[in-house]
C-alpha cells in the first residue's frame, strides 16, 4: 500500500555540502541491478558534494525501498523523497557525519526523486536505493507463552528487529501510545492487525462489517490480516466418483468462499478504506491451490482488489537430510503450483514462515537440528531460486510461540536477504548438530553414562503422543513427521539411596561461543494418570542440570512449566528448562540428577520423572 508520506526520513549521519569548489557526484548505478530475487539496487551514487542535488530512480512495480546514506564531515543533511508531491514532508535533520542513515518507504511505480539537502562542510560517500519485499514481524504485542523470556515491546525489537521490517502486525483492539504511532508511521512504516473469520457471518455484509469494524475502531491500523482461510489437498481423484455427502459439503464450501470473495470487493469498493491493505492467511494440509474450493474465484478476487495473499509454509524439522530436502523442494514445488493456478499471485504474495520454535506448539521437533540453520535454508531458498523470483514479502509467525533468540534471529535474516541482498547464506553451522548423541533416547541410552540409584531407578520408557503432548507438533491430528514423533524418553524414580543421575560429554564446542541447551522433563505421574491442576499444584522439577566446563549465562537461563495442549483433554505440566552457556573449550559435561545436589535431595522420594530432548546448539548474540 502506499503510506500517506513518501518521504525518506533519514536517521542522517551525514553529511552536507561542501564548498563551490567540491567535486560533482558520481552515479555508479541508475538503473535496476538484481542482486537476488528480493532486493535489486536502483540507484547508486557517490561523493555527493553539490546542495539539493536531484536524483532519479525507477521501481518498476509499487514496493517497499530501502535508502541508506554514509558519509563524513560535520553538517546536517536532509533527504526528501518526491519533493512537492502532495504528500511529500521533508525528513529530520541528521546529525553530524560518520554514521549510516536509512529509511524504508512504500512508493508506486514508475520514475521518483530524490533530493539530498546539505548544511555545512559534509561529502556524501554514498547513497544507495533499493527495491526490497515487505517484511513483516508478527509481532508487537504478541508476548512468548514461555514468561520467563520477557517482554517483546518496542524496547525489546529494537535493535535487531524494527530496524530491519516494513510492517508491524499487533492484536486487534491493542493500545498503543500516540507517540509510537506516529514515530513509526513518520518512518512510512505500517501496521496491521490481526482479526478473524466471523464464525456467525452469514452474508458478504456481515463479513465486511466485522472486518472494516476493526480499521474504525482503530484509525492508526493501516491494515487488516485474516486468520484464516483453509487451503486442504483436492477432494476429487481422477476416475474416483465423490459421494454424495461429500458433493454437498463442497458446495457448501464453494459458497463460502464466493461470499467471503463478495465481502472482500465491498471492502475495497468503499472509500472510507481505500488506504488500507488487506491480507489473507491460507493455511491447511494442502501445500498446493486447491481450486475446487478457493481457487479462481476467491483468490482472483484478492489479486484483482490489490490485496495480499499470506500463503503459510510452516516447515518442521525433519531427522535426516534426505528428508530435509524433501521438504524444501515441496515448498518450492507449492509456490510453482500457485502461480501456474494463478499468474501473477507471487506479486501479490507474503510467504508466512513459521516462526513458532518452542511449546504449545514447535517446528522445533527435532534435538538433532539447528533450527536457525533450518530457517536459513529456508530463506536461502526464497532469494536464490527461480521459481520464487517476484515474491512480495516476507513473515515469520508467531512470536508468541518462539524464544528471544529466535524472534531476533528473524531481524538478521531480512537484514541479510531482503535488505543486503545476499546470496550466501548467513548461518555457518551445519544443518545436524553433534553436541549431544541421542538426545531423544530413541536408541535406548547410546552415549549417555546412567548412575541408577537403586536397580530398576533408570530406564528408557515410551509414551504415545508424548512428542505431542510436549507441544513439538504441526496441525492437530497427527504427528508431523512420522520419522521421529518424540515418544521416548529417559524415566528416573527418585531414592532414598542417593540421587539418579545421567550424563554425556558435549562434543565440537567452539571455544567462546555462546550455546544454548532445552531439555524437556514432567512428572512420570502427571503423563500416564493425568488429574486437572492448577499450576500450584502440579509436581514440580525436583534436581539440576549442571553443564560443568563452560561459563552459564545466569540472567539468560531459566526453568518454567507451561501446560501442554491442544492435547490431551486434561493438560500434562512441562517443566521447560533453558540454559545458555559459553564454551571455554571443545567439550564440556552435562549431568542431570533428580537430587538438587550430591547430598540434598531436595524434596521426598517416590516421584518419577521423565526427560528428553536434549538439545544444545549455538546461540545467537
Amino acid at each position: 500500500m502506499i503510506t500517506k508520506s513518501i518521504v525518506l526520513n533519514l536517521l542522517v549521519a551525514l553529511l552536507t555540502c561542501g564548498s563551490a569548489g567540491a567535486s560533482q557526484a558520481s552515479v555508479l548505478v541508475s538503473r535496476e541491478k538484481r542482486l537476488n530475487n528480493l532486493v535489486s539496487e536502483l540507484l547508486e551514487v557517490s561523493s555527493i558534494s553539490k546542495p539539493g542535488r536531484a536524483l532519479t530512480f525507477t521501481r518498476p512495480q509499487p514496493g517497499w525501498v530501502f535508502v541508506s546514506l554514509t558519509g563524513q564531515g560535520n553538517g546536517k543533511v536532509t533527504v526528501t523523497l518526491d519533493r512537492g508531491s502532495p504528500t511529500a514532508a521533508v525528513m529530520i535533520d541528521g546529525p553530524p557525519g560518520g554514521r549510516t542513515g536509512e529509511a524504508m518507504r512504500f512508493v508506486g511505480k514508475g520514475p521518483h526523486k530524490i533530493y539530498v539537502e546539505c548544511n555545512g562542510k559534509i561529502i556524501v560517500d554514498k547513497l544507495v536505493v533499493k527495491a526490497i519485499p515487505e517484511l513483516i514481524h508478527c509481532g508487537l504485542g504478541f508476548d512468548p507463552q514461555i514468561k520467563s523470556y520477557g517482554q517483546y515491546d518496542m524496547g525489546f525489537l529494537g535493535k535487531d528487529v524494527l530496524p530491519n521490517v516494513t510492517t508491524l502486525i499487533v492484536p486487534n483492539g491493542i493500545k498503543l501510545s500516540q507517540s509510537l504511532v506516529n514515530d513509526w508511521h513518520q518512518q512510512g512504516k505500517i501496521f496491521v492487525a490481526e482479526v478473524g473469520i466471523n464464525a456467525q457471518g452469514k452474508t458478504a455484509e456481515d463479513h465486511s462489517k466485522y472486518w472494516t469494524s476493526f480499521l474504525d475502531n482503530s484509525p492508526f491500523i493501516d491494515g487488516i490480516i485474516i486468520d484464516e482461510f483453509i487451503v486442504n489437498n483436492p477432494a476429487t481423484r481422477p476416475g474416483v466418483p465423490l459421494s454424495e455427502e461429500r458433493q454437498k459439503r463442497m458446495a457448501e464450501e464453494q459458497q463460502r468462499y464466493q461470499t467471503y470473495g463478495e465481502a472482500v470487493r465491498q471492502v475495497r469498493n468503499n472509500a472510507r478504506y481505500k488506504d488500507k491493505q488487506v491480507y489473507a492467511y491460507f493455511g491447511g494440509s494442502g501445500k498446493k491451490l486447491n481450486q475446487e474450493v478457493v481457487g479462481t474465484n476467491f483468490v482472483r478476487t484478492l489479486l484483482d482488489c490489490n490485496y495480499r495473499v499470506a500463503l503459510e509454509r510452516y516447515l518442521h524439522e525433519m531427522s535426516s537430510e534426505k528428508g530435509s530436502k524433501e521438504a524444501l523442494q515441496l515448498f518450492i514445488d507449492g509456490i510453482a503450483d500457485w502461480e501456474a493456478k494463478e499468474p501473477g499471485v507471487k506479486s501479490r504474495m507474503v510467504i508466512a514462515f513459521g516462526l513458532f520454535s518452542m511449546p504449545s506448539g514447535g517446528l522445533n521437533k527435532q534435538p538433532n537440528v539447528d533450527y536457525h540453520v533450518w530457517m536459513d535454508q529456508q530463506m536461502n531458498i526464497v532469494a536464490n531460486h527461480p521459481v520464487m523470483a517476484g515474491i512480495s514479502g516476507l513473515e515469520w509467525w508467531t512470536s508468541v510461540l518462539a524464544d528471544e533468540e529466535t524472534v531476533r534471529f528473524v531481524g538478521r535474516l531480512y537484514r541479510h536477504y531482503a535488505i543486503e541482498g545476499k546470496t550466501e547464506m548467513l548461518t555457518r553451522d551445519p544443518l545436524f548438530l553433534t553436541h549431544i548423541q541421542d538426545a531423544d533416547f530413541e536408541n535406548g541410552t547410546e552415549g549417555w553414562t546412567l548412575h541408577p540409584a537403586e536397580n530398576g531407578s533408570i530406564e528408557v520408557k515410551r509414551f504415545p503422543r508424548y512428542g505431542r503432548i510436549e507441544g513439538r507438533f504441526m496441525g492437530l491430528g497427527r504427528p508431523a513427521d512420522p520419522e521421529h514423533i518424540g515418544d521416548t524418553y529417559l524415566w528416573m524414580k527418585r531414592s532414598e539411596k542417593g540421587p539418579n543421575t545421567f550424563s554425556q560429554t558435549i562434543k565440537d564446542l567452539e571455544p567462546g561461543r555462546l550455546y544454548s541447551m532445552k531439555m524437556f522433563s514432567c512428572d512420570h505421574n502427571d503423563l500416564v494418570n493425568p488429574k486437572a491442576k492448577k499450576l500450584e499444584e502440579a509436581e514440580k522439577f525436583v534436581g539440576s542440570v549442571v553443564i560443568d566446563g563452560v561459563e552459564i549465562d545466569t540472567k539468560r537461563s531459566f526453568t518454567e512449566m507451561y501446560a501442554s495442549s491442544p492435547e490431551p483433554r486434561i493438560p500434562v505440566w512441562i517443566t521447560y528448562h533453558w540454559k545458555v552457556f559459553k564454551a571455554r573449550g571443545t567439550t564440556a559435561s552435562l549431568v542431570v540428577s533428580d537430587w538438587q545436589t550430591e547430598k540434598e535431595p531436595g524434596a521426598g522420594f517416590g516421584q518419577e520423572q521423565a526427560f528428553n530432548f536434549v538439545e544444545i546448539q549455538p546461540y545467537h548474540e
